[in-house]
This record gives C-alpha cells, sequence and structure tokens, in this order.
C-alpha cells in the first residue's frame, strides 16, 4: 500500500471551504463510483477500487491523506498532481 499525504494552506471561510469539498466529494462520487461521509470536519472518500482517501479541514489548511490499493500504485505520480491542482484550483 502507498500513501499520498498533502497539507495546503487556505484563506476560505469554514462555509465556502466544506461547501468546496461538499462539490468535490460529489463530483468524485459522480465521475468514479465509490462512497463519501462526513465525520466532522473530515471527508473520507473510498474506492472499491483502491482508494481510501480523508480530506480534513482545518482552520488555515487542509490536509490530504490518501491510501493506495495495489490496483492504483501505478497511477501515483497522476493522482497526485491532480489533486494538487485540484486543491490549487478550488480551495486553495
Amino acid at each position: 500500500m502507498s500513501r499520498i499525504y498533502l497539507q495546503r494552506e487556505h484563506a476560505l471561510d469554514r462555509k465556502t471551504l466544506r461547501k468546496r469539498t461538499e462539490a468535490l466529494a460529489k463530483q468524485l462520487k459522480s465521475e468514479y463510483g465509490g462512497d463519501f461521509r462526513w465525520e466532522g470536519d473530515t471527508v473520507h472518500y473510498s474506492y472499491s477500487g483502491g482508494i481510501d482517501a480523508r480530506l480534513t479541514l482545518q482552520q488555515k489548511d487542509i490536509l490530504v491523506d490518501v491510501k493506495l490499493g495495489v490496483l492504483m500504485l501505478m497511477l501515483k505520480s497522476a493522482l497526485t498532481r491532480e489533486i494538487e491542482r485540484y486543491l490549487e484550483e478550488h480551495l486553495g
């Protein structure tokens, strides 16, 4: 198993940050399947193809922790770039 761990600062208010994070989770579910749930300020997304991700919203930063199963290992670099791009465009 491999991991992607990112931490990114943000300047968004709590309501906006939560709304954008919810939109991301819905987009992932719509495009790739899987499911998501909120637990406090953390959204958990899981996909049976080998992704278990948590995005934790904090006052000044966002923590992303993605566990990749064996089938997703070859996509780690591409997934990391895509996560970074999304964070920069929508949550940064």
